[in-house]
C-alpha cells in the first residue's frame, strides 16, 4: 500500500510500523523453518528411529529366546509326546465309554423327573 495516499500523519506511522513488522514475521518464520528443517526434525526423526531400533531389538530378542525354549520342548524324547497323547486319548475313552454305560444311564434317569 502506497503510505503517501493516506493524509492521516497517525494512521500513515502505524501502517508504516505494521509492514515493517509483519516484513520481520515474514524474516522470522523463514528462519524458523530453515531451523526445523536443518535441526529440529532430524533430531527427532533420529529418535523415534533410535526408539523404533532398540524396539525391534528387544523384540528380536523375546523371540529368538521363546523359539529357543520352544525348540528344547521339541527335542525332550518322541515318547514323552506319544505317552502324553495316549494317556489323553485314555482319558477321552473312559469318559465316553462310562457316558454310554448302563450305570451312567440309570443314573441320569433318577435325575430326570420326565424319564420314565
Amino acid at each position: 500500500m502506497n503510505t503517501s495516499l493516506i493524509q492521516d500523519p497517525r494512521a500513515s506511522s502505524l501502517l508504516s510500523r505494521v509492514s515493517e513488522d509483519v516484513s520481520l514475521l515474514r524474516q522470522d518464520v523463514g528462519h524458523l523453518v530453515q531451523h526445523a528443517a536443518r535441526h529440529t526434525l532430524p533430531e527427532t526423526a533420529r529418535g523415534i528411529a533410535d526408539t523404533a531400533r532398540s524396539r525391534l531389538l528387544a523384540g528380536r530378542d523375546y523371540t529368538s529366546e521363546h523359539l529357543r525354549s520352544l525348540g528344547h520342548q521339541l527335542n525332550r524324547p518322541a515318547t514323552a509326546w506319544v505317552g502324553g497323547a495316549v494317556m489323553v486319548g485314555l482319558l477321552a475313552a473312559g469318559a465316553y465309554w462310562f457316558l454310554k454305560s448302563d450305570s451312567c444311564r440309570a443314573c441320569c434317569r433318577e435325575d430326570d423327573p420326565d424319564a420314565g
